[in-house]
């Protein structure tokens, strides 16, 4: 009973947003032409997610932004070693693509869960936003979630930069 109220209680637009990511993650799945603006779609949705939060509802911005700032640093480091490890550059008739993976989303279906918890959490106990430990660990998760999309962002970018100079050509 508790579990449908949240889900009718929940916005139309989140629906619709969880649609998208699952349709750019499915996408992902298969080879496809690396683009740098489409790569940095998701993490975009990930990062207004998180930041409105912080910076319209938290009551401990400047802690929560740092906590948001290393935790994107850490995740950016751990997405680069996941992706590295699963997903390869390559390049064909000029043109570089990188290697289907269904990483990706499987970050987006974690990430999108778990901000969505911590916001029905928020949404039930608003006094959370006044508390540190919550604001610190929503960070974190904010952090984390967008750092792991800008590790796979320079994966693709180092995974060029390599291929080049491999092979001594221009991009």
């Amino acid at each position: 009973m508790f579990l449908i109220e949240v889900i009718k209680r929940t916005p139309a637009m989140v629906w619709f947003i969880l649609a998208f990511l699952i349709v750019r993650g499915l996408n992902s799945s298969r080879d496809g032409e690396v683009s740098l603006i489409r790569m940095v779609i998701v993490p975009l949705v990930f990062m207004i997610w998180g930041l409105e939060k912080l910076f319209t509802s938290f009551h401990y911005l400047s802690i929560a932004l740092v906590c948001y700032v290393i935790a994107a640093g850490l995740g950016s480091m751990l997405g680069y070693v996941l992706y590295s490890r699963f997903r390869r550059i390559y390049k064909k008739e000029g043109v570089f693509y990188r290697t289907g993976s269904y990483l990706p989303l499987t970050i987006i279906l974690i990430n999108f869960f778990m901000k969505y918890i911590l916001n029905v959490v928020l949404a039930i106990q608003p006094d959370f936003h006044g508390d540190l430990t919550f604001n610190i660990m929503y960070s974190v998760v904010c952090g984390v979630s967008v750092g792991l999309f800008i590790g796979g962002i320079y994966q693709v970018i180092a995974g060029c930069r390599t291929y080049v100079e491999s092979r001594g050509a221009e991009v």
